[in-house]
C-alpha cells in the first residue's frame, strides 16, 4: 500500500483525530507482537482506513490502554487493543509491505528493495502462514499486473487493484458483520479504493518511472495529459465511494469514516496533481 488515503486533519473534531492515532497504533503495536519490530515501518495510513470501516461498522470494539510508542516510549497514549480487526490489518500490512519490496526488485533492482524483501521474509512467511487466502490474492494481483506491465501503457490495469481490495474489504467485513448486503458494499467501496490508490501512485510516479524507463499506465501521455485524465477519474471514484459510503449502517465514528472519503482524499488528489506530497498528520 502506498499510504495515501488519510483524513484531513483540520477538519477533524478532536476526538477524531484521537481515535485515528488509537487505530494507528494499536496496528504498529500488533505488528510489533505478531511479526517483530522491523516490520512496523510499514504500517501506513490505507490499512488504518480499512481498520477505521470495519471497526466503525463492529458491534464489538477493542479497549484502549494507555502506553507509549516506539517513537516516543515516555509519553502515555490511548491505543486500540489487540482483537481480529487489528490482527488482519497487522497481517496485510505485512503482506503488502513484502510484495512491494519484491516489486521494487523486479522492475528497478533496487537495492532498498532487497534489503527490506530480505529482512521483511520471516515476517512475510509468518503472515502468509496466518491468512493464506488474503496471500494467494495479492500474489494473483502482482502477477497479473507484471503481464499487464509487459504490454502497451493503460490506465486500466488500475481494475487489478480494484479487484483485489475489493475482495479483501468485502472478505475482512465478515469479521464485523452478518448482512451479505453491507459485505458486498464494503466491498464496492474498497475497489474504488483500490483503483484510486493505484491510479493516484501512477500519476504521483510518472516522472520518476518516464525518467527510469519504467513502465506506468500513463506513460503513453505527457504529464499534463497524464493529470487532466487521471483527475478525472479519481473524483468520479471518489463520488462513487461516498455514495456507497453513505449507506453503511454505522454503530460509530461515522464522522471519521466521511472525513477521509469526502475530505481527504480529494485534498490528496489535488496535491499530488499539483506535484506536491499529501499533507503530515
Amino acid at each position: 500500500m502506498f499510504g495515501y488515503v488519510r483524513p484531513l486533519k483540520p477538519e477533524l473534531l478532536m476526538r477524531e483525530f484521537a481515535r485515528y492515532k488509537s487505530i494507528y497504533c494499536g496496528i504498529c503495536k500488533q505488528i510489533g507482537h505478531d511479526y517483530g519490530q522491523l516490520p512496523r515501518m510499514g504500517v501506513n495510513y490505507d490499512l488504518t482506513m480499512l481498520a477505521v470501516l470495519l471497526l466503525s461498522l463492529s458491534e464489538q470494539q477493542p479497549a484502549d490502554e494507555m502506553a507509549g510508542c516506539i517513537l516516543n516510549p515516555l509519553t502515555k497514549r490511548p491505543i486500540a487493543g489487540s482483537g481480529e480487526v487489528l490482527d488482519l490489518c497487522a497481517g496485510l500490512t505485512v503482506l503488502f509491505a513484502w510484495y512491494k519490496a519484491a516489486d521494487d526488485v523486479a522492475d528497478d533492482r533496487s537495492f532498498s528493495g532487497l534489503i527490506a524483501k530480505i529482512a521483511l521474509k520471516r515476517s512475510y512467511r509468518r503472515a502468509a502462514d496466518r491468512f493464506p487466502a488474503y496471500d494467494r490474492w495479492i500474489a494473483s494481483a502482482m502477477n497479473d499486473l507484471k503481464q499487464l506491465e509487459a504490454g502497451a501503457p493503460d490506465p486500466a490495469a488500475g481494475k487489478v487493484f480494484d479487484s483485489l481490495l475489493s475482495r479483501i474489504f468485502a472478505q475482512a467485513a465478515v469479521l464485523v458483520c452478518e448482512d451479505e448486503p453491507v459485505r458486498q458494499a464494503v466491498g464496492l467501496l474498497g475497489g474504488c479504493l483500490g483503483h484510486w490508490i493505484y491510479l493516484m501512485d501512477a500519476i504521483d510516479d510518472w516522472a520518476r518511472d518516464c525518467n527510469n524507463g519504467s513502465w506506468n499506465p500513463y506513460g503513453g501521455l505527457d504529464l499534463n495529459t497524464a493529470r487532466a485524465t487521471a483527475g478525472e477519474k479519481l473524483a468520479d471514484l471518489e463520488l462513487e465511494m461516498d455514495r456507497t459510503a453513505a449507506l453503511l449502517p454505522y454503530r460509530r465514528d461515522s464522522g471519521l469514516v466521511a472525513n477521509i472519503i469526502i475530505l481527504g482524499l480529494p485534498d490528496t488528489r489535488e496535491r499530488i496533481l499539483r506535484g506536491e506530497k499529501p499533507a503530515r498528520l
